[in-house]
Order: structure tokens, then sequence, then C-alpha cells
């Protein structure tokens, strides 16, 4: 009985701290794909004249509220696996159209999804510098996806104000 738990704790401390467990490539992608279809819903809540509403002065409209987690999706991803350019759109055509928004959206994170399912377990694990920070290729990945549901977040007011009750959570 001791030799088989003596094993399996000896073959846990070998695989070194959990924290330093690279997370899998296809649970990282399918956060993404995740947060992509959250996105959509909250494009489709607003009405179409709530899009361009902002609380208040000097602060992103709706649209640019959503557009910004796309940019910054796509655009830090391109950076950390240099995978080349992330989508462009045309913010005048984008940010007063719906579907082209979620257009925008869609082609971000299926970008940002294929770029790292493309990432090599050197790119998992070397470090990136972006904003004067060093991470992990990995922790990058993490750290746009916390962006994703900060921003996503600051929305739920700019719903509630025009009325609009946000859509429901699906985290899991």
């Amino acid at each position: 009985m001791r030799a088989p738990l003596l094993s399996a704790l000896l073959a846990l401390a070998a695989a070194g701290p959990l924290s330093a467990q690279i997370p899998d490539k296809s649970v990282l992608t399918g956060d993404f794909e995740r947060q992509k279809g959250i996105l959509l819903k909250y494009v489709d809540a607003m009405p179409d004249s709530g899009m361009a509403f902002a609380p208040t002065k000097g602060v992103r409209t709706y649209a640019q509220q959503l557009e910004h987690i796309a940019q910054a999706t796509a655009g830090i991803i391109a950076r950390v696996t240099q995978a080349g350019t992330p989508p462009a759109g045309d913010p005048k055509v984008y940010l007063a159209d719906k579907a082209a928004l979620k257009d925008f959206i869609v082609k971000s994170f299926d970008f940002a999804v294929a770029a790292v399912q493309n990432m090599s377990p050197a790119a998992m694990s070397a470090e990136a510098e972006l904003f004067g920070m060093k991470r992990a290729g990995w922790k990058w990945v993490i750290g746009v996806q916390e962006h994703t549901a900060w921003t996503l977040g600051q929305t739920v007011p700019y719903l509630r104000m025009n009325g609009v009750t946000p859509p429901s959570y699906l985290p899991f």
C-alpha cells in the first residue's frame, strides 16, 4: 500500500510545482472560443441605439469597449506568438454596424485561437516582453483572457443604463 502511494508522490514531486505547469493549448483556445461567444451575445444584447452610448464623457462607447477587447486579444496574441498581423477592419464601419462588429470580433478571436494552437512548446514557455513586463507566453494568453473578462464586466452598466439585462454568464 505504501509503495504505490510513495511512487505517486515522487512522480508528482518530479513534475514540479503545479504553478509551473503550462496549461494545455486546448484549454486556452477553448476559453477564447467561449469568450468569443459571450462577446457576440453582448453585441446582440445592446439595441442599435445603445452601441454609441458612453455613460460619461471621456470613456469608450459600448461598441468601442467590445472593439477594444477584440483588438487587445488579437494584438497581444500576435506579438507574443509572432503570428503575423492581426485582423483589421474599418472602425467607421464596425462601430456603427452590429454585423460588422460581430465579424471583427470573430476574426480577432479566430486569429488568437489559431495563433495559440500553433504555438510551439518553446514559445509557450519563452518570455515575451510587452508593456514593460516579461511573462511566459502562456501567461500572456491567460492575461489576455483576464483582460477580456475585466473589460466586458465594465460594459454591464452600459447595458443596464439602456434598460438591458446583460446576457447570462456561462463560464464553464
